[in-house]
């Protein structure tokens, strides 16, 4: 099983402290590279659709565990981020599993959506297409409520922050069962694609759930 929760440990190798003497052009670069993580999540993700495995695969290939496979990167490191990984650098919520997974899934959805609305143009009601974009924004902001709960280690409210976001997901299904129907080409390609997403979300949560649970049942018998 993929790791998707335990980068937000104390014991981790990230430096947990806030630098102060960072600048606003040293954070601007910080958030430049995490968000390179979410294209790199989102590349390996499309690369590894296919496979049954994809979850576990990927977060092998961001590092999330103890051995990573080389893959062939599209893209070259160059110097200046050699000497960046070099550096010691702060933890934030944005080097969660969690939050790197959310915003590459989430963010595929809501970017394929207005593309594919677009391509449908009337013969979608704008209402219907908000319905959808709606529901999507609202599992992305839960997902990453709980990415903050779980960094607190207040694991209770990580599983209510989840439950919320299982709310939005089903209601996203339900839409894409709708947008189906009409058997309009645009939105049947989107659909297909996004459910594989969304069922991925909702598994990478169920098991983050499970682990938050297993973790209170733990403490509940130290007591």
């Amino acid at each position: 099983m993929g790791n998707y929760e335990h980068d937000s440990d104390p014991n981790s190798d990230w430096d947990d402290s806030c630098e102060s003497d960072w600048t606003e052009f040293n954070w601007e670069h910080y958030l430049q590279r995490e968000d390179k993580e979410i294209a790199k999540y989102q590349s390996l993700y499309n690369k590894l659709i296919r496979s049954p495995n994809r979850l576990d695969e990927v977060a092998l290939y961001m590092g999330w565990q103890q051995r990573a496979p080389e893959i062939e990167d599209e893209e070259t490191v160059d110097q200046e981020d050699v000497a960046y990984e070099a550096d010691q650098q702060p933890y934030t919520i944005h080097k969660h599993p969690l939050f790197v997974s959310s915003k590459a899934l989430h963010g595929w959805l809501l970017e394929q959506w207005s593309r594919h609305i677009a391509l449908a143009g009337e013969q979608l009601p704008a209402q219907h297409a908000l319905s959808l974009q709606t529901a999507l924004m609202e599992s992305d902001q839960y997902g990453l409520l709980a990415v903050t709960a779980l960094d607190l280690n207040d694991f209770a409210l990580a599983i209510a922050y989840f439950k919320r976001g299982m709310v939005s997901i089903n209601k996203a299904f339900a839409l894409l069962a709708k947008f189906e129907s009409l058997e309009i080409e645009p939105l049947n390609r989107y659909v297909s694609n996004a459910r594989i997403r969304l069922f991925d979300i909702r598994e990478i949560w169920l098991r983050v759930s499970s682990d938050c649970r297993t973790t209170i049942a733990r403490g509940s018998d130290e007591d």
